[in-house]
């Protein structure tokens, strides 16, 4: 070969490795095809999703496309301080706080306003905004921020289990920029993601990025099921709760939610989200209803850890042992028994006790379940209808300050945490008295924060609703007989009506 053909061969040799060398490279970094999803009523004219391999550009597109969808919440409640700290000393700082906001100082009884901070984000065209529950609890105005426009916002339902709240404000003119939805069940640990949010009340929205560290970390946002939460080293800050954690295409995968920190509140590389899927779940019910109902079996359950499982003379640690029956709960008409254990629910095996826990909240009030049960030995099968579910610190604004004006106090429903509180059993029923004014009726009576009425003129009272009706029914006679439980012993006291 000569020359010639040689330089030829040697230019037609290169050239066919520089065309396969692009094409592995074309084909490396080629958009990704969308991916298949049905359709999400709340995700109505979204954002478009940055696509293509994680770059360096990567999360500076996803800032850019979706900051915008992403809201500043901040929330009024006015307060009155309690008359003494007698409730404190009981329920301790962190108790009241969680009802009443930070309690700083002030005079006597003189009202003042709380005022907080949180993120939230739009997930719909017309003006709906998924949050914390937390954020907003108990607020008496809340206000959302796009931008620099302020807009009033009505909260349309919340939920105590999951911690996530739905709020609504009127859409301006101009459109809004509504976040996609992901699917959170294929979030994997590793996988990088991206916070948004309003970090100390600074203003404006920061980012911060990170992996996902561990998924599926079970924590109990609110007494009874815990949720499997997303755990990531993305800062989360005070501030932060209830922006969007989000992932490398721009979608929410979560629902930044509470830090584990130790000294100040903030940071230290431990972060929780709620799973965007566990919100698209209920998101309906919050719609449609302001709550979510669940089904209830109405026991206390744990895990079998190998020490209690050979007790049972279980060959293996997998099941949930009750270790009481609500009387009258469903569990207690069908049977259920303390000591039972239960390892399997329609036809399904029962690992552990979060895992019974989440298979009845995902069931219907009114559905009936078939648990494989284990008593002395022996397995069985009984079939539980389901109650609704006594969702706790669900009271209507209503009920947080029935009989202030009228009667002098302010009363809350006795759930069963705050009556595990009071030393009472958790299917206490009645009224809780959260505080009592100076020179009222309800303070003249004896009254006092802590004490929990049950009964009025003899008619037991379940609650604030049934309070009020037997108040009512009692208002002619200008007189009203309470039986008040105050510590382990019960009393009369008197209560004027004028």
């Amino acid at each position: 070969m000569n020359t010639r053909t040689r330089t030829i061969a040697s230019f037609f040799t290169v050239a066919m490795a520089a065309m396969l060398l692009g094409a592995v490279v074309t084909s490396q970094i080629r958009p990704e095809a969308a991916l298949a999803r049905p359709a999400d009523p709340l995700a109505v004219a979204a954002v478009p999703r940055p696509q293509g391999p994680l770059t360096l550009d990567t999360f500076r597109d996803v800032a850019r496309l979706q900051t915008n969808g992403v809201v500043n919440i901040n929330t009024t409640k006015l307060l009155r301080r309690p008359r003494n700290d007698q409730f404190r000393e009981f329920f301790g700082d962190d108790w009241m706080e969680r009802f009443f906001g930070p309690q700083g100082g002030g005079g006597g009884d003189r009202p003042r306003t709380q005022r907080s901070l949180g993120s939230g984000f739009i997930v719909d065209k017309t003006g709906y905004i998924l949050t914390n529950r937390h954020v907003v609890e108990g607020a008496d105005e809340i206000t959302v921020s796009i931008g620099r426009k302020d807009y009033k916002a009505k909260l349309v339902g919340r939920d105590a289990r999951t911690d996530v709240a739905l709020l609504k404000i009127d859409p301006p003119s101009e459109a809004l920029t509504v976040l996609n939805l992901g699917d959170s069940d294929q979030t994997e640990p590793g996988e990088w993601v991206m916070a948004i949010g309003n970090p100390f009340g600074l203003g404006g929205n920061s980012v911060t990025v990170g992996v996902v560290s561990y998924k599926g970390r079970s924590m109990q946002l609110q007494s009874g099921t815990g949720v499997d939460m997303i755990q990531t080293d993305a800062s989360i800050n005070p501030g932060n709760s209830g922006g969007p954690l989000l992932n490398t295409r721009g979608e929410v995968i979560g629902i930044n939610t509470l830090i584990v920190t130790q000294g100040l509140p903030q940071s230290a590389g431990v972060g929780f989200a709620v799973p965007i899927n566990v919100a698209k779940e209920i998101l309906p019910q919050l719609r449609e209803r302001g709550k979510v109902v669940r089904g209830w079996l109405g026991v206390q359950i744990i895990a079998l850890t190998e020490d209690l499982a050979r007790t049972y003379r279980r060959s293996d640690a997998k099941g949930a042992s009750i270790t009481d029956v609500t009387d009258g709960s469903p569990a207690d008409k069908a049977g259920l028994k303390q000591d039972d254990v239960v390892i399997g629910v329609d036809g399904r095996a029962v690992n552990d006790n979060n895992d019974l826990s989440r298979y009845i909240a995902s069931k219907a009030p009114g559905e009936t379940v078939r648990l494989q049960v284990v008593r002395n030995g022996e397995e069985r099968t009984v079939s539980v209808p389901l109650g609704t579910f006594p969702e706790q610190g669900e009271e209507s604004d209503d009920d947080r300050s029935a009989g202030n004006a009228e009667l002098g106090m302010t009363l809350r429903n006795l759930t069963p945490d705050i009556a595990e509180r009071l030393e009472m059993p958790r299917a206490a029923r009645g009224v809780v008295v959260m505080d009592v004014e100076a020179g009222s009726n309800a303070e003249d009576s004896g009254l006092q924060p802590r004490d929990v009425i049950v009964s009025v003129n003899g008619a037991p009272v379940d609650g604030v609703d049934a309070f009020r009706a037997a108040i009512g029914r009692a208002k002619p006679e200008g007189l009203a007989r309470l039986r008040v439980r105050r510590g382990r012993n019960h009393t009369f006291l008197v209560l004027k009506l004028d």
